[in-house]
């Protein structure tokens, strides 16, 4: 017999909010506790998209998908915008799709970009103006 505690707090269970840990621990739990049953489990727990946000030097970070064209080989293409002191953004296209992005500012590019890896819409077209910061891709790809 397994045995084993979980303590969630109680502001994670009136606000609903739990980190990734949180819900990792639910998901490992889960697990574990139909496996002391000798029982089967399913595979529920799983990710669309590589994505962490974090901050550093002050700047907000995102880093989507295939950021760093990992896995790519020589056949991928680079957009890149760049406002010193205030962002950065780069994008990783492979046959016209978007792969992954580094997102570096203020961009609130996020949610459009994720988007865009997820549909493998062909963004061909638009060429270097995806990343015009005087057009707003949101209304085009939200």
């Amino acid at each position: 017999m397994f045995m084993f505690s979980y303590k969630i707090s109680l502001t994670d269970r009136q606000t609903g909010n739990r980190q990734m840990f949180g819900l990792t621990g639910d998901y490992c739990l889960n697990d574990y506790y139909f496996f002391a049953a000798g029982e089967e489990t399913s595979m529920d727990f799983c990710f669309e998209l590589f994505a962490h946000v974090t901050k550093f030097f002050g700047f907000k970070v995102v880093l989507l998908g295939n950021y760093n064209a990992q896995g790519l080989g020589n056949d991928y293409e680079l957009l890149v915008r760049c406002t010193p002191g205030q962002e950065y953004v780069k994008a990783v296209l492979q046959n016209g799709r978007m792969q992954g992005a580094i997102l570096i500012g203020e961009t609130d590019l996020e949610e459009t970009f994720e988007n865009l890896i997820l549909n493998q819409m062909d963004l061909s077209r638009y060429g270097e103006s995806l990343l015009d910061p005087n057009i707003d891709i949101e209304d085009y790809f939200d």
